[in-house]
């Protein structure tokens, strides 16, 4: 958002609401690593821990995670740096982390989907 203003006060009321994106993509870093270890903790005490779903899940949550703090860094980059060549670069990180985390999420749902029609085949459950 490079949006240049005159009005002083526009300017910081950019700068405020950048600020809190930023807070807000930080908190989500946290979301991440806390789902990406949950998710790690569980598969070790799982009944099959080499259920490749279950391997896609546990890395599409990583894979997640690292795109969110990628991204956090990058948003925090375009607000504090002052040069603009290295503004444009924490924007190219702040978008491959985008990138990261939708592969991450369709990684984690191609797994979630590959757990769910295991259970369903043990449940041997009928589905018109």
């Amino acid at each position: 958002m490079n949006n240049k203003n005159e009005n002083p006060e526009l300017e910081q009321k950019r700068l405020s609401l950048e600020k809190q994106i930023a807070i807000g993509i930080w908190i989500q870093v946290i979301g991440a690593t806390i789902e990406f270890l949950g998710i790690a903790k569980l598969r070790g005490i799982s009944e099959n821990p080499d259920s490749i779903p279950e391997k896609e899940v546990l890395s599409g949550a990583g894979i997640q995670a690292i795109g969110t703090l990628f991204e956090a860094i990058g948003v925090t980059g375009q607000i504090t740096e002052i040069d603009n060549t290295l503004k444009l670069d924490a924007q190219k990180l702040a978008i491959a982390g985008d990138w990261l985390q939708s592969i991450g999420a369709a990684l984690e749902a191609t797994g979630g989907t590959g757990e769910f029609l295991e259970e369903q085949e043990q449940a041997n459950l009928f589905v018109p």
